[in-house]
């Protein structure tokens, strides 16, 4: 296929062929045309219907009945391969730097505001909280209670002035923050009986202009008192507010039946073995996550079915020949987000060390009433790697031929779904963006290349609104589309893609030194510098890569425009200094996983309130990375370098001091 030049006439706009596209040279047009005409955003949404029926907490029964039906589905699609993981979720078991959590089961929950009759007695009046019909309004890890309470705010509840003159002991007390936040200074140092929260865990442009939405609550997993809390509307809270400062008292009944227990973590996952007996060990993963509450349409129960649905795509397209068989395997998996990848990485290594590329798909469904702008990550520059350049292809691709279609250019790629919208994607392409599993794929410990595909922002997000209604199935079927065809590229990259996977490349380097030049503008000399020498490194490291795909691929013309471009912007090498580490391969993970922070569990809240690289902008963006940077060779300049081209100014100091304490809990070496 060709690019389209539009030509405007009085009344029709029309297409002229062009230069040939960059993707058209990694994999062929009728391909491209088959994988397109096969992934279905209706089959996609189908099963996003079923998945979000489910409340699908770690290891509960929600979650293994969600598991159950994607594990039937790739059995019924004719895999073979199809197996569950299983671990331990038994709050005591460390999976490198995941501590395993307790399964979290609910059986009952209701949260009433009571009245009081003429004969002095409270009755039931209207339930605030109900499991059953809408189980947000349980947080997370809530505890059995069945108490009878006034309410007392406490305004954010965070610090002990919010507490002055306020007896909560035996009150259910209400307040703007998450209820983790405030469990210690309420319920075991004040002796609050429960918590009612209207917190926002995600904000964006819109978190406040619906004041009708539930959101998302936690407790702290590991805590050693039993409590409840419950969720509610930013809208309840006010009027709640009002009456309790016009001096009303407000009475509930909390009734909650649920427990904290031991469990298993269940990941199901298939494969379609690789065709070529030298590349089948070697993995592409598609991976997504599974649990989140009910309904998590677009978080993240679009990513599971945009991965099921290219599950079921590949192995048709194979069956019938209508593509080549992947010469190398290529894996689906379905976990709980973060800590079961981190749980199954430490559990599997000889998966993990046969990875080579993950595509991860956290929210790719939300249609216009979501706000949802899609976008293709290409990941940390510590995994620089050339199946970034091959993502920006596809996207670009995508981009032009469904923006064609929306501007009423004929184009044989419209990828719109018969019950889904015709609007352009127009996805935004960027490198590090955190918040998913693909951040343990990437991290040091394992350092696998990804490609993440998401929303953000979406208004609806953890929350009551998050519904099957606003997921757009033309969205579905275009993240299966950039994900299959990703993966038939990378599964299938050999010696004879050599030269036009070069081309790719070399025209990215030269659109990035561009990027380069322009983000230095106004900068101080040293920050300039600094970017200069990290941009390089990470083209070097991207170049190396090929090798991984291509072996025989002749990178000259490679390391000479990288030359050419170096000298131009006049860029020195970096200065060659500082503590070089290694990681402790015994401890394997990123220092934050979900529900525990192996950091602040092993150094201690205070010896880390004193790192001040985490205080700096985008710190925890900067922990990661730098953690990911140290592979026993670069020095501390050289990841100071790399990390000011990620994010502009980092202090070299801050850096030291940050390295130097992972080195004090042995999860790094120097060497």
């Amino acid at each position: 296929m060709f690019k389209t030049i539009i030509t405007c006439g009085l009344l029709v706009c029309t297409s002229a062929l062009a230069a040939s596209e960059p993707i058209t040279t990694l994999i062929s047009e009728p391909e491209l045309k088959a994988v397109a005409e096969e992934v279905s955003g209706v089959k996609a949404k189908r099963n996003l219907d079923a998945i979000t029926l489910y409340h699908r907490m770690r290891a509960s029964d929600g979650f293994n009945k969600a598991a159950s039906l994607v594990a039937d589905e790739l059995a019924s699609y004719g895999y073979d391969t199809v197996q569950t993981f299983t671990y331990a979720a038994d709050g005591k078991t460390m999976y490198g730097t995941q501590k395993a959590r307790l399964a979290w089961q609910v059986d009952f929950a209701e949260l009433w505001e009571l009245s009081e009759n003429a004969q002095g007695d409270w009755q039931k009046e209207r339930r605030l909280g109900n499991w059953a019909a809408r189980p947000l309004t349980l947080a997370q890890d809530s505890d059995s209670a069945d108490v009878t309470a006034d309410l007392v705010d406490i305004g954010a509840g965070t610090s002990a002035a919010d507490y002055d003159g306020k007896d909560i002991a035996g009150k259910i007390v209400l307040t703007s923050s998450q209820p983790g936040a405030v469990e210690m200074l309420a319920v075991k140092e004040r002796g609050a009986v429960g918590i009612l929260s209207y917190a926002a865990n995600q904000k964006s442009a819109w978190w406040q202009l619906d004041d009708s939405l539930v959101r998302w609550g936690h407790l702290s997993t590991f805590r050693d008192f039993d409590t409840f809390a419950f969720m509610t509307t930013l809208g309840e809270a006010r009027q709640l507010k009002a009456r309790l400062a016009a001096g009303e008292r407000i009475r509930f009944h909390a009734k909650v039946e649920a427990r904290r227990e031991p469990g298993e973590y269940r990941i199901v996952s298939a494969t379609l073995p690789g065709s070529d007996p030298a590349l089948a060990h070697e993995e592409i993963v598609f991976s997504c996550h599974l649990d989140h509450p009910r309904p998590g349409a677009n978080d993240n129960a679009s990513g599971c079915v945009s991965i099921l649905e290219a599950a079921r795509s590949l192995k048709e397209l194979v069956a019938d020949g209508t593509v080549a068989a992947p010469k190398r395997t290529v894996r689906f998996i379905w976990p709980s987000e973060i800590e079961a990848t981190l749980i199954w990485l430490n559990a599997e290594p000889q998966i993990a060390e046969n990875i080579r590329h993950v595509i991860h798909m956290d929210m790719v469904g939300g249609g216009p009433v979501t706000k949802a702008v899609f976008r293709t990550s290409r990941g940390p520059k510590s995994v620089a790697d050339i199946s970034g350049d091959v993502l920006e292809a596809i996207t670009d691709f995508v981009n032009d031929h469904t923006l064609d279609y929306a501007s009423g250019i004929p184009t044989d790629f419209p990828l719109a779904s018969a019950e889904g919208g015709r609007e352009p994607l127009l996805a935004q392409k960027e490198w590090l963006s955190m918040g998913s599993d693909h951040d343990v794929f990437a991290s040091g410990s394992w350092g696998i290349p990804i490609s993440y595909l998401h929303d953000w922002p979406d208004r609806y997000i953890h929350t009551t609104k998050d519904m099957a209604a606003n997921i757009d199935p033309t969205k579905l079927k275009r993240a299966a589309f950039i994900g299959l065809t990703q993966a038939l590229v990378l599964a299938s990259l050999d010696d004879a893609r050599a030269v036009a996977l070069t081309a790719l490349v070399k025209a990215g380097m030269i659109r990035r030194a561009g990027d380069l030049v322009t983000s230095q503008s106004g900068t101080p000399a040293e920050i300039s510098a600094a970017r200069a020498r990290g941009h390089f490194a990470a083209e070097s490291q991207l170049i190396s890569s090929i090798a991984g795909y291509a072996p025989g691929a002749d990178l000259s013309t490679l390391h000479t425009t990288r030359g050419a471009l170096k000298a131009m912007l006049d860029v020195a090498d970096t200065a060659v200094g500082g503590a070089v580490y290694t990681h402790n391969a015994d401890i394997k993970g990123t220092m934050n996983g979900f529900g525990y922070s192996y950091i602040s569990d092993k150094l201690g809240e205070d010896a880390l309130a004193k790192l001040s690289l985490l205080k700096e902008a985008d710190g925890y963006e900067k922990s990661y990375e730098a953690l990911n940077l140290v592979n026993g060779e670069r020095t501390l300049s050289e990841i100071h370098d790399m990390l000011v081209a990620q994010f502009g100014p980092v202090s070299l100091e801050a850096l030291a001091d940050y390295l130097k304490a992972l080195e004090s809990l042995k999860v790094l070496i120097e060497k």
